[in-house]
């Protein structure tokens, strides 16, 4: 669901909310639900109340450049205009796989990507509220090219995560608020092609176990959060299952205190384990992306939902066709869901051995 943090106003009422956009054309639309009341506060902090449960849906890599644009040219409702999925969560999230930016010095690397800032407005009329911006990307640009990012995803009302202009600003929390809960979003990256970000230089929030533990204890502590969700960019391209170590590292991740981490970067799908009381998506794979030719094939999201004492998960099957995704059901769906079950088989317990939305 989107929540229009441009908006001054404390409380924001549907009615009041429609004849803002009414009177800005220019401003993102987006189908609410009638029951929906949102705050904008001016600290990264959103509040969301639309029904008893909080449902949270998390995608994998998305890049709307290159391919993407060869293909579909300048629309920007194409890629998720049959996919009502992001749109109807409480929260929505995905790996933005790009600098936006039109500016910068391209840096010495395999493949640079960079994205139009107009095409942020596809994000906005799918209802993504939340973008990781720690990756192998982010840094395509120069600096140049993740402040221009930074800027036009505030301009955009996108709320962002895991990289900044310091350390201070990469390791800064994204915090929702739904329904009487506090919702705490971290990101982070730990390979080579972005710079750490440190006390006086930009660049990403570095997966060092040390630092994700002092942040997630400050959440719970200061920020007096009741759910943590941590991004993390990592792994092995196209690898189907992750590696030992990050099965290691995620645990660990999960005994600081995180209660689900959303994984991305093989850019295919892998098993989703359920570890303690908290659930690790390993890869959630490409939601659309643009940095090969591949305009067709099975995709999905991750679903949280966040009951008054429990905690359900559910994977939400999606197939996107010349670019354009689509919530995929019946024995179609089914396949890819068992497909992800097949691929977590590695764990002893995982969201399709223990109680889920079906």
């Amino acid at each position: 669901m989107r929540m229009p943090l441009l908006l001054t106003a404390k409380f924001v009422t549907l009615s009041l909310l429609l004849d803002t956009l009414l009177a800005f054309p220019g401003f993102p639309t987006h189908s609410l639900r009638a029951d929906s009341t949102v705050t904008a506060p001016s600290d990264s902090t959103a509040v969301v109340d639309s029904g008893s449960a909080i449902v949270l849906r998390f995608g994998g890599d998305v890049l709307l450049a290159e391919h993407y644009e060869f293909g579909v040219g300048d629309s920007v409702s194409h890629a998720f205009r049959q996919l009502d999925l992001l749109q109807t969560a409480d929260v929505s999230m995905v790996n933005l796989e790009t600098p936006v930016t039109t500016r910068g010095s391209r840096v010495e690397k395999p493949f640079n990507f960079r994205m139009k800032p107009r095409f942020l407005r596809a994000f906005t009329l799918a209802g993504i509220d939340i973008v990781n911006i720690a990756n192998n990307h982010i840094h395509d640009y120069g600096p140049v090219g993740l402040f221009d990012t930074i800027r036009h995803l505030d301009s955009a009302g996108i709320l962002h995560v895991g990289a900044g202009r310091n350390r201070k600003e990469a390791h800064k929390p994204v915090i929702v608020e739904a329904k009487g809960k506090r919702i705490g979003f971290l990101g982070y990256y730990g390979g080579g092609e972005a710079p750490a970000a440190t006390r006086d230089s930009a660049g990403v929030a570095r997966r060092d176990l040390p630092l994700i533990g002092k942040d997630i204890n400050a959440l719970r502590t200061k920020d007096s959060v009741d759910f943590i969700v941590v991004n993390l960019h990592w792994g092995v391209e196209k690898a189907e299952e992750p590696e030992p170590s990050q099965v290691r590292f995620a645990r660990k991740v999960v005994d600081a205190g995180a209660d689900a981490i959303v994984g991305h970067h093989p850019h295919v799908l892998q098993g989703i384990e359920c570890y303690k009381s908290a659930v690790i998506a390993y890869s959630l794979g490409n939601l659309v992306f643009g940095g090969n030719s591949r305009s067709s094939y099975d995709t999905g999201l991750l679903e949280i939902r966040l009951e008054q004492d429990t905690v359900l998960y559910r994977f939400n099957p999606v197939r996107v066709r010349e670019w354009a995704a689509t919530e995929l059901t019946g024995a179609e769906g089914d396949s890819v869901i068992q497909l992800v079950k097949h691929r977590s088989r590695m764990f002893p317990k995982t969201i399709f051995t223990t109680e889920e939305i079906r």
